[in-house]
């Protein structure tokens, strides 16, 4: 375009109007810098998805990176906002890192769950974030299953189904008789000489019986108090336990009086040691013993006898190869929740550092809860390997033992590598994990 001569100014304004644009519309001059952002505090579950299938509803979701405390579940026929949660609407806690949960329910309408974070100090943070951490979830049924009980529903049966748990002691026993809302169910009895308040203090109780519903009887020591508590099998599977003191776990400790006798045992009466063997005479067996002591008089070999001696080659045994920690590749994939993200968390944290102390610390933990056979099955491969990797050969060699009915090739070679480092005395070597 031309410029009118007569307009001699207009070609120098042209020339500065992109600067002069730039600073109308506050456009960053080029030394500007920009101030480095704060770390965003989000303390609640995102991605809450649900899946239907027939009665049951499986809830999804992803932790909170700032708040690694247990994950509370609500659910309620009203939609979820914040700051106003119910407050007689008792949640469901799932420990963190399961980033799963299954509700059963029975009836039919529209049912509104919410999903809470917490810190390890048990502070719960209510932040109400629709379509983020709520969900809702239209059922075909008439009413729902009471596993969120409101305060006025305390009466009623516990979520696990068992109620009016009753313990005394009889003679040399402790009577443990309860009523279930669903018969034919398998039961599992807990016992503890702490009181049994939450999931966490099952970890410290003891497995006495398990199997259909009736009358437990336990023979514990006389003289400690212990407390019960009765958990469904399936519960225990779903990873979906609650305890409900009062319900399906006792308030108060019983005690067998010391002195009672034997602890539920039959057996003789008769002693049933077996007559020791006559004393063996090392002086009539072994000729130029001495008479006093019965010991032989150390011989000095002949000087063909000692020739031939020395000729033999004084060779040492091959070493055992070293083994490598071995783990299944499904145990390497995200934890996705139920009862193998517990075991896949400890094999991917603990066990893949070659801490074998603390590996084998938490596969006792979680061998401590009934598992399905093959998930027992891994993890006593893997706590085999840590007696391995710790010198108790003896102990892996039986661990071992216990799994080649599940898994026969890997438990053949390890059987194999524990029998010869306990022939040869000495610890394997370590590195890598595949």
């Amino acid at each position: 375009m031309m410029i009118p001569q007569k307009f001699p100014g207009l070609r120098f304004s042209l020339f500065f109007l992109p600067a002069i644009l730039a600073g109308l519309f506050g456009a960053a001059p080029a030394f500007s810098q920009t101030e480095p952002e704060e770390p965003v505090f989000a303390p609640f579950v995102s991605r809450l998805s649900v899946e239907v299938k027939n009665n049951l509803v499986r809830l999804s979701w992803i932790d909170s990176p700032d708040a690694r405390g247990p994950v509370y579940i609500f659910r309620s026929a009203q939609p979820f906002e914040t700051g106003r949660i119910p407050g007689n609407i008792r949640p469901v806690e799932t420990p963190y890192g399961a980033q799963s949960f299954i509700d059963e329910t029975e009836g039919a309408g529209t049912i509104h769950y919410f999903a809470a974070a917490s810190d390890g100090l048990g502070r719960r943070y209510d932040v109400v974030i629709p379509y983020n951490n709520t969900v809702s979830v239209n059922m075909t049924g008439s009413d729902t299953e009471n596993i969120f009980l409101t305060e006025e529903q305390n009466v009623r049966p516990a979520a696990s189904g068992v109620f009016g748990l009753e313990v005394r002691v009889e003679e040399e026993g402790v009577n443990i008789s309860y009523r279930t809302a669903e018969e034919g169910k398998n039961t599992v009895l807990y016992r503890s000489v702490q009181p049994l308040r939450n999931t966490a203090d099952l970890l410290r109780a003891v497995i006495v019986q398990s199997g259909p519903p009736a009358p437990f009887v336990d023979y514990p020591v006389p003289g400690i108090p212990y407390y019960y508590a009765v958990i469904f099998e399936d519960e225990l599977v779903r990873g979906n336990v609650g305890i409900y003191p009062g319900q399906n776990a006792t308030t108060q400790a019983v005690e067998i009086p010391p002195g009672a006798g034997r602890i539920g045992l039959s057996g003789p009466e008769t002693p049933i040691r077996s007559m020791p063997l006559p004393l063996l005479s090392v002086y009539n067996a072994v000729p130029g013993s001495d008479r006093y002591s019965e010991i032989p008089r150390r011989t000095p070999l002949g000087p063909e006898a000692a020739k031939a001696l020395g000729n033999i080659p004084q060779g040492s045994p091959n070493p055992p190869p070293q083994k490598k920690p071995r783990a299944f590749s499904r145990d390497l994939e995200a934890p996705a929740g139920g009862e193998e993200s517990p075991l896949r968390i400890i094999v991917q944290g603990v066990f893949s550092q070659r801490d074998w102390q603390s590996a084998r610390t938490e596969l006792l933990r979680y061998l401590s809860l009934p598992r399905s056979a093959l998930s027992e099955a891994r993890a006593r491969f893997y706590l085999g390997q840590t007696y391995y990797f710790s010198g108790n050969n003896r102990e892996a060699l039986i661990e071992f033992l216990l799994v080649q009915s599940h898994y026969p090739e890997e438990a053949k070679e390890w059987i194999n590598a524990a029998l010869a480092a306990m022939i040869h005395g000495k610890r394997t070597g370590q590195d890598g994990l595949y």
